[in-house]
């Protein structure tokens, strides 16, 4: 039980970090697209961590 335990933590965590990557690349592809559109409306602000997040 207590294995089973510790490879679920490790998982978790291993998934917390990958969806940390994905939304620096998400973040980094609003830059680019709002980037090409130049003076056109864009949002007013982009999401946060916390925005994002579905456990809040």
């Amino acid at each position: 039980m207590e294995e089973s335990r510790d490879e679920l933590t490790a998982e978790v965590k291993r998934l917390r970090e990958e969806i940390a990557q994905l939304r620096e690349m998400v973040g980094a592809l609003f830059g680019v697209v709002f980037e090409d559109m130049g003076d056109e409306e864009g949002p007013e602000e982009f999401p946060t961590r916390d925005d994002l997040s579905m456990y809040n």
